[in-house]
């Protein structure tokens, strides 16, 4: 049993909210894929790829401007609380207090023209129960890559994926399943429905030209063809916003996004 503290409830619903938004894009900018246990639709971090001929980097970060800082949603927790604590978190807003950077912001680049050929290069994702929380809890993974589902806790959880199926499954203490190899892009939200605040975001492509923001908010893709391009960025509290990059040849470009304080 877990219930969120008054002082958070607001953010709660605007959590809901873009919830509820990011698994209808999942479900609705591509047609449903059937989910088997040899064969799921999720897969692995990369921002490069030797495939890809072209040098041209994208490094920017993503900053808040506003004076006051919001903090993650916290929630009161009565479920395992000899392993989980009797406080948890949503950890759906990280900002540093250095720079005001935000973490695990999604950052992709749309229409990146491919060669005729092009596959991205297959590699193993791990999605880690640990202290009660999904770790990471933002990626960004490729389509031909793996996923492995692993309990690092000492008590049950389930990994109950959204977006393309409802596959859920169940790892006990200390146990580790390897779940399939992804298919096809688009977005997945990861649940335990054992402890209701764990939850993981993961955008797959089949490219990779994304990225995750870190500690103080920046971010790097590689690897970019020349041309005039849409950064879609996203995270999961502050929502989805769009522009537009000019990358030149075997050149960096640079670029900063800002996420702007919420009116009440």
């Amino acid at each position: 049993m877990h219930e969120l503290t008054n002082s958070r409830k607001h953010e709660t619903t605007n959590a809901r909210t873009l919830v509820a938004a990011f698994l209808f894009l999942a479900t609705c900018s591509n047609p449903p894929a059937t989910l088997s246990e040899r064969s799921a639709e999720m897969g692995s971090n990369a921002t490069s790829s030797p495939a890809l001929d072209a040098k041209a980097v994208l490094e920017g970060q993503v900053l808040f401007e506003g004076s006051t800082i919001p903090r993650s949603t916290r929630v009161e927790n009565t479920t395992d609380p000899q392993d989980c604590g009797t406080i948890q978190s949503l950890g759906n807003i990280i900002i540093s207090s250095r720079n005001q950077g935000i973490k695990n912001v999604i950052v992709a680049l749309n229409d990146v023209p491919l060669p005729q050929d092009y596959s991205p290069q297959p590699v193993s994702f791990t999605l880690d129960n640990r202290d009660c929380q999904f770790q990471p809890h933002v990626a960004v993974i490729t389509t031909e890559s793996s996923i492995e589902a692993v309990n690092s806790d000492p008590i049950f959880h389930s990994v109950h994926w959204y977006g393309f199926s409802n596959l859920n499954q169940a790892l006990g203490p200390h146990q580790s399943k390897v779940v399939q190899t992804v298919k096809r892009p688009g977005y997945v939200i990861v649940k335990c429905d054992v402890h209701g605040w764990m939850q993981a975001y993961l955008r797959v492509d089949n490219h990779p030209f994304h990225s995750v923001s870190a500690e103080d908010g920046t971010f790097r893709i590689e690897n970019i063809p020349a041309g005039s391009y849409v950064l879609e960025v996203w995270h999961e509290y502050f929502g989805k916003q769009e522009l537009t990059v000019n990358i030149k040849d075997d050149a960096l470009s640079r670029v900063t996004v800002y996420y702007r304080e919420q009116s009440p």
